[in-house]
């Protein structure tokens, strides 16, 4: 189910992830189907992060890779409508590695 905060981008953020083990937010902007910049790719990839969707790789938020939460949500096994993505002290903006 689609919740407000997600976007048709998002979608294809997490397919793109899933396809290919890692990946820039520049590889991600270039080969998604909805035409975007990268600005717009790194935003959505913070928010898919703040979600647990995603993951970054670094502390440059450079490379990211798909989370087990993100599969999920992909299968239709997770409600993104029960989900409302925050930003904690313990995962300011990021989450850890899965």
């Amino acid at each position: 189910m689609h919740a407000r905060w997600v976007e048709k981008a998002d979608e294809d953020v997490l397919e793109y992830l899933r396809d290919h083990d890692l990946a820039t937010p520049s590889e991600i902007a270039r080969a998604i189907r909805a035409p975007t910049t990268t600005r717009r790719v790194r935003e959505r990839l913070r928010v898919l992060s703040q979600a647990e969707y995603v993951a970054p790789l670094d502390d440059d938020y450079d490379v990211y890779q798909l989370t087990v939460w993100g599969r999920l949500y992909l299968d239709g096994e997770v409600r993104a409508d029960l989900l409302i993505p925050e930003p904690s002290a313990q995962r300011p903006g990021h989450v850890l590695h899965t």
